[in-house]
């Protein structure tokens, strides 16, 4: 997997464009219109996780769970097909994400803007699998590029949500889930391949 396959992965994971009418509902629960610092802790604690796991996780999987890494690219290949069939027909995945009441910013950039939605299972998956296939340079740079595309997207969320519009974001979201899809099933047949494939 080369650096721009390994950033492209993970865009279309994280949904940075995809997310911006989120990010703009969840903002509004923010007091005093302090809804950078969410963003900023979003984008700290999504990076934080996603190396994290991509680093210790494969640790975690054998010796606690007692599990291989195939095993985690079916199971996530698997939740990655689902979740993007459910939001491509029916619409659930963004409305499951919900803030209620009014919360700090920095409770709403740990949850839910970090984990789940920005650091998910899925992003979890992508960046132990790029790490495991390709090394830990891909992962890292791939985490930094596109947490930074994201953070400057928050930065500048109202100009581009203007400037593009609901719709547009709507669409380009619905596009990036056709990726999600192509990306659950290849690693699901990765996983296959690992216990049904050629003797090597």
């Amino acid at each position: 997997m080369s650096y721009i396959e390994a950033i492209l992965a993970l865009f279309a994971i994280v949904d940075p464009i995809g997310n911006i009418p989120i990010f703009l509902n969840v903002a509004e629960h923010i007091p005093n219109g302090q809804s950078q610092k969410a963003f900023n802790t979003a984008v700290t604690v999504g990076v934080i996780i996603l190396i994290s796991f991509a680093f210790a996780g494969n640790v975690i999987l054998e010796n606690i769970f007692h599990i291989q890494l195939a095993d985690l690219q079916l199971a996530g290949g698997i939740l990655l097909l689902i979740i993007a069939i459910d939001h491509l027909i029916f619409g659930s995945l963004r409305r499951s994400i919900a803030v209620n009441g009014t919360m700090s910013p920095h409770e709403v950039g740990c949850v839910p803007l970090a984990c789940p939605l920005l650091a998910g299972p899925g992003a979890m998956v992508t960046s132990l699998t790029t790490l495991e296939s390709s090394g830990p340079t891909h992962a890292v740079v791939a985490i930094a590029v596109v947490f930074g595309m994201l953070w400057l997207i928050m930065r500048f969320i109202e100009p581009i949500h203007r400037f593009l519009g609901k719709l547009v974001c709507t669409v380009i979201s619905k596009v990036m889930c056709l990726f999600i899809a192509s990306i659950g099933i290849h690693m699901i047949m990765s996983g296959l391949m690992h216990y049904f494939g050629p003797p090597t």
